[in-house]
């Protein structure tokens, strides 16, 4: 049996059996440098294959339907978090990563509503970020749909661009919000593509999140390109919600680089042996 075999045998089990995590990852606001969005990530490490990379088994999660569960499973704790953190006076926009697959069913758009009346999540500090890894199968009925959760206020996010099916006419399509630029595009500091997507995005009406930002040197890029928010390990790497408040209490308190305290955690929250 391949591991891709045993991924898709125990990932349905895992899921009804609350064996998966959510971790956070920071977005800043790259005018303030303020912290401004948290996206919500699953992470799973099974019993004998240990950590499962999440591009792993969410494409695993797709081919065989449980990427349904996988994704209630996902919005429900990023809504109940979003919720925590409000009530502690976090103004803080919360991310949660969704599949065409999932956007194609009516019990998504269900859930999503019901959702958002159980847990008191407010919908303005909710994020939809579409993915690009499958086609949308009918893109002019689904943006009729987004457009509804739009008037709750939530933003639609398009994922990845400048890969896979992640186009600035997929964005328009779905009425977007704001357009995620890959991580790829921001390794190869391609200065003159992340400028041509800004003023693409501009021209929609969209906010730009710069996506995978590992150095000094690419932060300053995406900054001096016109992006408006940017996210990576450079900034802070994903990490648990207990981890990650102490983090951001520290850094509100000390105005330290945000690089000196969460880069010092593993995504499963174990410090990390010291660079030093």
């Amino acid at each position: 049996m391949t591991t891709r075999d045993v991924v898709a045998r125990d990932l349905p089990y895992a899921i009804a059996g609350d064996r998966l995590r959510i971790v956070f990852q920071p977005q800043i606001d790259l005018r303030t440098d303020r912290i401004v969005a948290l996206e919500g990530l699953s992470r799973w490490t099974h019993e004998t294959l240990g950590p499962i990379p999440p591009s792993e088994f969410v494409a695993v999660a797709e081919s065989i339907g449980a990427i349904h569960d996988l994704g209630r499973f996902s919005l429900a704790e990023c809504c109940r978090y979003g919720r925590t953190w409000h009530d502690r006076g976090e103004d803080l926009a919360i991310a949660v990563n969704v599949s065409p697959l999932q956007l194609a069913t009516d019990a998504f758009f269900d859930d999503l509503e019901r959702q958002i009346a159980v847990t008191g999540m407010p919908a303005r500090n909710l994020i939809l970020e579409v993915t690009e890894a499958q086609k949308l199968i009918d893109p002019d009925a689904l943006a009729t749909r987004l457009d509804i959760v739009r008037e709750w206020g939530i933003t639609v996010s398009i994922d990845d661009f400048g890969t896979g099916h992640s186009t600035l006419e997929r964005a328009a399509t779905l009425h977007a919000g704001e357009l995620k630029l890959d991580r790829s595009m921001v390794a190869r500091e391609d200065r003159r593509a992340i400028e041509a997507a800004v003023n693409a995005a501009r021209l929609s009406g969209m906010r730009v999140v710069a996506e995978g930002v590992e150095t000094a040197g690419q932060l300053d890029l995406v900054r001096e390109a016109g992006c408006d928010r940017a996210q990576g390990y450079f900034i802070a790497r994903p990490a648990p919600p207990r981890v990650l408040e102490e983090w951001m209490a520290d850094r509100q308190r000390s105005s330290r680089s945000s690089t000196e305290c969460l880069d010092l955690y593993d995504e499963r929250g174990a410090r990390w042996p010291s660079a030093k």
